[in-house]
């Protein structure tokens, strides 16, 4: 019987990809529509790639040996040492001081892992809770061996770059609904906002806004997963990294939104913004007509009537945003 046919439970990897399936692969016993899946995921996926090399290397070396038990035991301490290995892969922790504070930077060998603005009253040991599941290194000096990275992230603190292009590992992602919450947060455009609840419709989870906030909250790689960019529904800057709120003004602020103090505590300017209609692709003065009563899910706030432009949005032919901008456009610049 094959591992297709058997009634085992399907263990998802952390890229959503069936485990089941490159086991099976490795052995020869996919169908061809799973063997053709197969293929298919790991052209863009590289950790599955590495996966499959090593089930196939492990089926290698258990049809070389002869059936016994001294072969049955080496093999065992082979796939033991390989899951332990899974478990625990290597991170090459750094702390570099960047212009909004200091950042703890994590990187496996897969990719970037982990983003943490450090705290004076962080505990003794922060990492304690990491070295659970990785093999934790640590490297002294501005960025360490990562160099690359925070350059990259200089030059977007500076307001010359508008993404990061970090290559990205999940693992420290909580659940499928988590990944999924990330996921659309992902494709907010740089100078542009969301509400919570906007994000909740995205994913088609309108009543799931409190869960939706609490996967933000912990989103493992804040900055190149852009948690900043949602707000409250009324334009408060809610939430950041647990209370960082702060730094969630100085992060938007880079990016051309303009942020100032209401009654109830740190807000977007919404007057001074566009407000988009996904669905049309077209964007308006926060006055116009058109754009009230649009869905959170389908609304965009937008910093210029350039970057509006620049994400493919047409100007309202009724407002008319593009001869009467809300106000003279200039370069951002808070470092």
């Amino acid at each position: 019987m094959s591992i297709q046919n058997r009634k085992t439970k399907r263990n998802t990897l952390s890229c959503g990809f069936a485990e089941v399936d490159l086991i099976a692969e490795s052995l020869g016993e996919t169908s061809q529509g799973v063997h053709q899946q197969v293929y298919r995921h790991i052209t863009t996926c590289s950790i599955c790639v590495q996966l499959l090399e090593q089930y196939r290397q492990l089926h290698s070396r258990l049809r070389a040996v002869p059936v016994s038990e001294t072969a049955l035991a080496s093999a065992r301490r082979a796939l033991d040492s390989h899951l332990v290995l899974t478990k625990r892969p290597r991170l090459l922790l750094s702390v570099w001081d960047s212009p909004i504070g200091p950042l703890r930077i994590g990187r496996t060998d897969k990719g970037v892992a982990l983003v943490e603005f450090v705290s004076p009253d962080d505990p003794k040991d922060a990492t304690a809770i990491l070295r659970k599941r990785f093999s934790v290194e640590q490297s002294e000096g501005d960025g360490g061996n990562i160099p690359s990275l925070t350059h990259k992230l200089e030059a977007y603190l500076n307001g010359s770059r508008q993404a990061l292009d970090w290559v990205i590992d999940d693992v420290l992602i909580r659940s499928d609904f988590q990944r999924q919450v990330l996921q659309a947060a992902s494709e907010i455009p740089y100078g542009t906002l969301t509400t919570y609840l906007g994000l909740a419709e995205r994913i088609s989870q309108p009543k799931s806004v409190r869960a939706v906030a609490q996967a933000l909250r912990y989103n493992p790689v804040p900055i190149q997963i852009p948690c900043h960019r949602i707000i409250g529904s009324n334009g408060s800057l809610t939430g950041y990294a647990g209370n960082k709120i702060a730094l969630k003004r100085d992060i938007l602020t880079v990016e051309g939104i303009p942020v100032v103090q209401s009654k109830t505590g740190l807000a977007i300017a919404q007057d001074r913004l566009y407000v988009g209609r996904e669905q049309e692709h077209i964007f308006c003065r926060p006055s116009c007509e058109t754009s009230k009563g649009i869905r959170a899910g389908d609304r965009l706030f937008i910093t210029s009537h350039t970057r509006a432009e620049e994400i493919g949005y047409a100007p309202c032919t009724i407002c008319q945003p593009d001869l009467h901008p809300l106000h003279k456009e200039a370069e951002p610049s808070l470092f």
